[in-house]
């Protein structure tokens, strides 16, 4: 498969992913009970599919690249997916911080934009 194919698969997996993250930080913002939710299986699988699109997606444009895994934008990377991997059941924990983890989810995407775009490290 070619580069470019990765790259698509890849930003659509970030498109699900960040979906998912906005409607369970907005359901916690709204401080419902988020198993009272109707979708919530549906943001849930949209969640973890999006973030494994993201990962499978990610490791085959390295691949095409032909650059080594152990490279700093890399591991930042792979921490900034670990971190959104786990964020939104914070939000659901701890409600009163949904709108700073809203925030720090946007950081996040924006910090993993850069990582990407300009390679630092490499």
């Amino acid at each position: 498969m070619s580069f470019d194919f990765y790259k698509v698969l890849h930003f659509s997996g970030i498109f699900m992913v960040f979906s998912a993250l906005g409607g369970q930080i907005l359901q916690a913002i709204n401080g419902g009970d988020p198993r009272q939710l109707p979708g919530r299986k549906w943001i849930a699988i949209l969640h973890g599919v999006g973030l494994t699109i993201v990962l499978v997606a990610g490791f085959g444009m390295i691949a095409k690249l032909g650059i080594g895994f152990a490279q700093p934008w890399i591991i930042g990377k792979l921490l900034i997916w670990v971190v959104l991997g786990g964020i939104g059941a914070v939000a659901a924990r701890k409600k009163n911080l949904a709108g700073m983890i809203w925030v720090l989810v946007l950081l996040l995407g924006l910090s993993a934009a850069y990582l990407a775009h300009y390679k630092p490290g490499a």
